[in-house]
């Protein structure tokens, strides 16, 4: 499971006192951190320019007794005082082989200070056909490419704010160039190409943390 988190900071005191306080919390109950703030750059579409946040939840159980536990309830009354915040949570697909997100990645030496990337799409479907066809045809592409997808289906649940998306999906790259390689390349090109005939899609493009800077920052 993954929670996906837009925030418009209107406190920023307030606001960095949260998230020095709420660390612990995430940690407790089996969560960790992805990104924490980046902002977002528009890939296609229509996309706020409001900081990403995205954790990993080992069960969607695990996010709500973190959601509403006692150690975590006065930090998010202090969030949502500090700023408007939409948060969804996303249900992620079945890791396909070692190198799904929460695993086979480096801790020490110079590669755990690479900055992974996450491509974030907001997808309207008129031709499921073609868009199923689509699906299929680019996950090799993906793959080879170096990209992780790790939610596609439409199962989520609106937690907090006004978002409503439509059909979300969610990949992992090992750096923003990566992606913006694979976007523009022959291989995904004509499934890029089918995808635009069969849906309309809202994508944003992010930084994620590094494990150095997680180790640093005291991030779970």
């Amino acid at each position: 499971m993954f929670s996906i988190v837009r925030v418009q900071i209107r406190d920023m005191r307030a606001f960095g006192d949260y998230l020095v306080g709420h660390l612990p919390t995430i940690g407790a109950f089996g969560g960790r951190f992805l990104a924490a703030g980046a902002m977002p750059q528009p890939v296609e579409g229509d996309w706020p320019l409001r900081r990403m946040i995205v954790h990993q939840w080992p069960l969607a159980q695990a996010f709500f007794q973190w959601y509403e536990s006692s150690p975590y309830v006065p930090w998010r009354q202090i969030r949502q005082r500090a700023a408007d915040t939409d948060m969804v949570l996303l249900q992620g697909v079945a890791p396909a082989g070692p190198s799904s997100a929460s695993s086979a990645l480096p801790h020490s030496g110079p590669a755990a200070t690479q900055r992974p990337a996450f491509a974030i799409a907001d997808v309207a479907v008129h031709d499921d056909a073609a868009f199923a066809r689509y699906a299929q045809g680019q996950a090799a592409p993906l793959r080879a490419a170096g990209g992780v997808l790790l939610a596609a289906s439409g199962h989520f649940e609106v937690i907090e704010g006004t978002w409503q998306p439509r059909r979300l999906l969610l990949q992992r790259w090992p750096s923003l160039a990566a992606y913006r390689t694979w976007y523009d390349s022959p291989a995904y090109r004509p499934w890029r190409d089918l995808r635009w005939k069969a849906a309309q899609a809202d994508i944003a493009l992010f930084e994620g943390l590094s494990e150095a800077e997680k180790g640093e920052r005291s991030m779970p």
